[in-house]
């Protein structure tokens, strides 16, 4: 019997040793977790509340404003942020080349349609390259070729004879249709000579658009000068597991 409870005794004092063991581990446990939450907190805190972002608006160039619309009309206000103006010009640009390129095609398609009437009712050879575009104005104010042999000899024009018997000769077939060809010799010659005023329109719009652009440039510049910049201060907290680890400051400045 001594021995039982001797034994029990013994069985006793160290399962309460255990215990208190066990207790004090778990009491280390929850300080070390404590001070490593305030740790947590604190880097957090000190990591993030000097945090800057510097935002810098750099300064236009009047002058690379200047030559980038002067290559081409809006992009120096591209370059200095003012689209909204620059998008005229460049409009302006592409209807211009656009209406030469219509001058162009429209002009020559009445020549072609003027030739092809003159080699059908004049008996022009077209194909003859070295035909000038003198020869195709002078059969215009002339019946036939003898007709304006005659002229130019009267006047002693001698080295603008034509050929009767070669590639020069033509004969029209009735005054009327000469005329017909006329107008429309004429007509095709004005719309291709009109290209030059398209031609005028895009080389001031280039002018208009570059000055614009330095004025672009110099505005942009002044609002800089304005905003004098400035400070924004902005909190929030860290998450981690969809729990708060801590809190955030962010400081920004801009110039």
């Amino acid at each position: 019997m001594k021995v039982k409870a001797i034994i029990l005794t013994l069985c006793f004092v160290l399962t309460l040793s255990a215990q208190q063991n066990n207790f004090r581990l778990k009491q280390n446990d929850f300080r070390l977790n404590k001070e490593s939450k305030i740790l947590t907190y604190t880097s957090l805190f000190d990591s993030n509340a000097q945090e800057k972002t510097k935002i810098t608006k750099s300064k236009k160039s009047p002058d690379l404003a200047f030559l980038y619309s002067l290559i081409v009309p809006g992009l120096g206000h591209v370059y200095a942020n003012k689209f909204e103006t620059g998008k005229y010009f460049i409009i302006a640009e592409a209807a211009a080349w656009l209406t030469y390129v219509v001058f162009s095609g429209y002009g020559n398609w009445l020549l072609d349609d003027a030739y092809s009437y003159s080699e059908t009712h004049a008996g022009v050879n077209l194909s003859d390259k070295e035909k000038d575009d003198k020869f195709f104005t002078n059969i215009a104010n002339y019946n036939n070729v003898y007709e304006y042999n005659d002229e130019k000899l009267r006047f002693g024009e001698y080295d603008e004879v034509y050929d009767p018997e070669g590639s020069y000769s033509f004969y029209w077939d009735s005054p009327a249709n000469r005329e017909i060809y006329r107008e429309d010799k004429i007509a095709g010659d004005r719309t291709l000579n009109d290209r030059l005023f398209v031609i005028g329109a895009v080389v001031i719009n280039h002018i208009v658009s570059a000055i614009s652009a330095v004025f672009a440039a110099n505005s942009y510049n002044d609002e800089i000068k304005k905003s004098g910049g400035g400070f924004s201060l902005r909190a929030g907290v860290q998450k981690h597991y969809n729990k708060i680890d801590g809190f955030a400051l962010k400081l920004v400045k801009w110039f």
